[in-house]
């Protein structure tokens, strides 16, 4: 996928200039009043444990940085309302996002996507996920259609366009660290083998900027269902 190449070789330039992107909100996170909402899906328990060896590992030459628990493992599939000191602007109108989601989830079957190889960007580390057929992108598109048809236009991809099905599973907190070190940790396991997983829920997710499970909030979930039109299945937890 073009976009993970785009990314290695901006992280390699990064790296190269010891010069990272380092958010400097890591280190403060109580006083982070950032928050946002978002639909996502979580990788299962056999990609998470993979996922975590990679991390340990890595967390063992790098103490400094900011790793991903397991359970705050996912992939977004878009973002609802960005990440802001400002989301009490929006947050009511997520009871109209919940309906829609369902209405559109309702008509989409589940989705295969392998999560394989590493790749970083200037700010960050991420395992990559390539959906295995077009079921990813016709839901983000026709999610991003029926949002604009009912009557809330600009209100997906503020940020950037969701395109890609990527892990986010390292930030950079501190700016002294051996970044050679790391470029060769990642180019090591550009190829690595995560698994794969059938996607068949989405959840709707209130938390922080970096879904952190001290501040997760799951609104509700949706199952795509094996035939589409049957009506999913939704809950809140």
């Amino acid at each position: 996928m073009r976009i993970y190449e785009d990314l290695w070789s901006e992280a390699v330039a990064a790296f190269d200039q010891g010069q990272p992107r380092v958010d400097p909100h890591l280190l403060d996170l109580p006083n982070d009043h950032r928050r946002g909402v978002s639909l996502v899906f979580r990788p299962p328990p056999a990609v998470q444990a993979r996922v975590a060896d990679f991390l340990h590992a890595l967390a063992a030459e790098f103490p400094n940085q900011y790793f991903y628990q397991p359970r705050e493992l996912h992939v977004t599939v878009l973002t609802y309302v960005p990440a802001t000191e400002l989301w009490r602007r929006e947050i009511g109108e997520v009871r109209a996002f919940r309906a829609l989601t369902a209405e559109v989830a309702g008509r989409h079957r589940p989705f295969p996507v392998a999560f394989r190889g590493v790749t970083a960007a200037p700010n960050a580390v991420m395992i990559q996920g390539f959906p295995l057929d077009g079921g990813l992108d016709d839901l983000r598109a026709e999610l991003r259609r029926v949002f604009v048809e009912r009557g809330f236009p600009g209100r997906l991809d503020r940020r950037y366009p969701n395109r890609a099905a990527h892990v986010t599973a390292m930030r950079f907190a501190r700016s002294e660290a051996d970044w050679q070190r790391l470029k060769a940790i990642v180019a090591a396991n550009r190829q690595t083998d995560f698994g794969r997983m059938r996607v068949d829920t989405l959840e709707l997710l209130w938390s922080d900027w970096y879904a952190s499970a001290a501040s997760a909030r799951t609104f509700q979930k949706f199952s795509l269902p094996e035939a589409p039109g049957a009506g999913p299945e939704t809950g809140i937890s």
